[in-house]
């Protein structure tokens, strides 16, 4: 459904995010720790790490939906929610006519590449808009995140590739024994404070990215 308002796939976005944090931090509190792991439960580790994998795909296609709906918004012209008026080079009649311009003879657009983003971004809004300083300010984590997206859904030689790059900024070196992401998303966060593991750090940074790009 065609967006009015920022606010809109802003609050969507948060409120969904939200929702899985909470899920996680069920999982984590019913199945983090073998010791306290009742018969009852029936919850195997294959389950908990498809679970923390299903959680990273569902939030990582619901800010891919998030980030569509606002550049379309702000090739409209729509203001931010502290109503900052971005520039357009574009002139869409509406919502849909705005995705029909960009997409023009594409097969698809990419949300997933921060730079393929950016320079949308340049071509479309002045100074990039709103979007493209966000996006290159953390475009570390979004490519690390594009990269687990991608070994998790397609699990190919090439997504190995781009998925030990991630593995290799956590452990230093590529382990032996290569973890799956689920296996990953659990692996505590270096020198954060408080102590937060993979999946839960990506969560907030969603949240954050998107607040920034909308504020």
């Amino acid at each position: 459904m065609p967006r009015v308002k920022i606010s809109a796939p802003y609050r969507e976005v948060i409120q969904q995010i939200d929702s899985f944090i909470r899920i996680d931090k069920n999982n984590q509190q019913r199945f983090g720790s073998t010791s306290t792991k009742k018969p009852e439960h029936n919850f195997s580790t294959q389950q908990f790490l498809l679970l923390t994998e299903a959680l990273f795909i569902s939030a990582y296609t619901q800010f891919e939906a998030f980030l569509e709906d606002v550049f379309l918004l702000y090739t409209l012209e729509k203001p931010t929610i502290s109503n900052i008026r971005p520039k357009s080079y574009l002139s869409p009649r509406d919502f849909d006519h705005a995705f029909d311009l960009i997409k023009s003879s594409m097969p698809h657009l990419d949300w997933t590449d921060p730079d393929t983003v950016i320079k949308r971004a340049e071509t479309y809004l002045k100074d990039g808009g709103p979007i493209k300083n966000v996006l290159a300010g953390n475009r570390v984590l979004l490519n690390n995140m594009k990269r687990i997206r991608n070994h998790i859904a397609h699990n190919s030689r090439e997504s190995l590739k781009q998925y030990k790059s991630v593995l290799l900024d956590h452990y230093k070196i590529v382990p032996l024994k290569i973890p799956r992401p689920g296996e990953f998303l659990l692996n505590m966060v270096p020198q954060s404070n408080p102590r937060i593991h993979y999946l839960l750090h990506y969560l907030q940074n969603i949240k954050r990215i998107a607040t920034e790009i909308t504020r």
